[in-house]
């Protein structure tokens, strides 16, 4: 994990990630470690928690609609993480916004910084996963 010029924390896979889907993504602006709350709309952004105004989403693809890619480690599969992060999902997918999980446990090459054929697989099936193509 690193922390960037803004300090937001960078976890594995996030820079493999946002590499790979620039690559998929030429000509959209992809954006890394973007607020939550500037994702919402209208009356929705009135009810964000005083936790939720800190969460950041790892890499917004600006396609229309806006595609939010995850990148889960393991930490996420905790009981409070794991519901905090159903309702962010929740939230985004009410904003009109697709959400894409890139889970420890199903991409393994993306979690071990791999830039390969194989993490791009990774990623396209959760991409496919969410219907994406």
């Amino acid at each position: 994990m690193n922390i960037d010029e803004n300090g937001y924390f960078i976890g594995k896979g996030e820079y493999v990630t946002f590499d790979l889907l620039s690559q998929l993504f030429p000509n959209v602006e992809l954006k890394i470690q973007v607020k939550f709350q500037d994702l919402l709309k209208g009356e929705w952004v009135d009810t964000v928690t005083e936790r939720q105004e800190k969460e950041t989403i790892d890499i917004v693809v600006y396609t229309d609609p806006i595609i939010a890619v995850r990148v889960q480690d393991p930490h996420h599969t905790g009981r409070i993480t794991a519901m905090r992060d159903k309702v962010q999902r929740k939230t985004l997918e009410w904003n009109n916004i697709r959400v894409v999980d890139l889970n420890h446990y199903d991409c393994v090459n993306i979690m071990k910084e791999k830039r390969n054929d194989e993490a791009m697989r990774e990623l396209l099936e959760a991409l496919n996963h969410e219907g994406i193509h």
